[in-house]
């Protein structure tokens, strides 16, 4: 009887463990990619024109692609790419006029391939 009572009790408990997780139970796991400098909106927030370069590089870090051919612009560039859900891509442009920022330009775009897996 005893017996019986305890095999019940486990087996009770097996399946509460199985359906508390068997939304990701036979899952394979995904880590989360991050690519390129961390664009934090609050950095980005204090980003404004009329600042140094000196200030932007302290503010936001060295540049992804400082471009050789275009001195005066800078982009940052972050791409995050979770295990699970919606790619994210960020682009941060920075134009200088000598050694002052003169424009900045914002963009998030949706990854084209996203719905394609």
């Amino acid at each position: 009887m005893i017996l019986k009572t305890l095999n019940i009790i486990l087996a009770l408990m097996i399946s509460a463990g199985l359906t508390a997780c068997s939304g990701k139970l036979f899952t394979v796991h995904k880590i989360d990619v991050q690519q390129g400098n961390a664009l934090e909106p609050e950095k980005i927030q204090q980003l404004e024109v009329g600042m140094t370069k000196e200030q932007v590089r302290f503010l936001m870090g060295s540049p992804l692609v400082a471009d050789v051919f275009h001195p005066d612009r800078w982009d940052y560039i972050y791409h995050f790419i979770p295990g699970y859900g919606d790619t994210q891509h960020y682009h941060l442009t920075v134009h200088f006029e000598g050694d002052k920022v003169t424009n900045i330009i914002k963009t998030a775009t949706p990854d084209p391939q996203a719905n394609a897996d």
